[in-house]
C-alpha cells in the first residue's frame, strides 16, 4: 500500500507541473514507518535578499512537521530568515545571529504543497551562506468529514442515552407510621 501510494505521489510530481525556479522535496518512507520524510537545502552565493521555493506532493491529508536551520558553511557565510512559509503558514522562527532556527506543524491536505524560505545573505567574496532543513508527513492524522459526522452522532447518542437513563430512574419514598 505504501509503495502504491509512493508511487501515485512520485507521479503526480510530473503531472503536476512546478514552477521552473522551485525546488522539489522528495519524500521517502523507511521500512516499516508510517511516515514520510524529504530533505531540503539551499546555498546563498551573493549577499542580499534571497527567495528559494520548494514543493512537495502528500498523498492523502495528515499532519506535516518541518524545520529549517541555517549551515555554517564558513564563518563567512550568514543568513537571517525574514520569513519561511509552508502553504501560507509560517514557521515559528527563532533568530540567534550567526545560527537560526525555525519550525511548524499544521494540517494539511493531499495534493502539491509549496515551501517558501526568504532571508537576507551575508557573503563575503569565495564564501556561502546555506540552510537546510527536513519535513515529516503522518498519514490519517485528520479525520475525515464523514468520520466526523459518525463521531458527533455517537457522542449524541451517548448523551441521550444518559439523559434518558437519569430521568427514567425510580423514586422511592418511605413513609413511616
Amino acid at each position: 500500500m505504501k509503495k502504491l501510494a509512493l508511487a501515485l505521489a512520485g507521479g503526480a510530481v510530473f503531472a503536476v507541473a512546478a514552477p521552473a525556479s522551485a525546488a522539489t522535496i522528495v519524500l521517502e518512507s523507511d521500512e516499516g514507518s508510517d511516515t514520510l520524510t524529504g530533505e531540503f537545502a539551499g546555498t546563498v552565493r551573493n549577499s542580499g535578499p534571497f527567495t528559494r521555493e520548494f514543493t512537495f506532493v502528500l498523498p492523502e491529508a495528515g499532519r506535516t512537521a518541518a524545520s529549517i536551520t541555517t549551515a555554517a558553511v564558513s564563518m563567512a557565510g550568514n543568513i537571517d530568515f525574514t520569513s519561511v512559509t509552508l502553504n501560507g503558514q509560517n514557521f515559528n522562527l527563532t533568530p540567534n545571529g550567526q545560527f537560526e532556527f525555525g519550525s511548524i506543524a499544521l494540517n494539511t491536505d493531499s495534493g502539491l504543497q509549496t515551501l517558501i524560505v526568504n532571508g537576507i545573505a551575508q557573503t563575503t567574496p569565495g564564501n556561502n551562506a546555506a540552510f537546510s532543513g527536513v519535513v515529516t508527513f503522518a498519514a490519517g492524522a485528520i479525520p475525515e468529514p464523514g468520520m466526523w459526522a459518525l463521531m458527533i452522532l455517537g457522542f449524541g447518542f451517548v448523551g441521550g442515552a444518559l439523559r434518558s437513563r437519569r430521568n427514567s430512574s425510580v423514586k422511592t419514598n418511605f413513609d413511616f407510621a
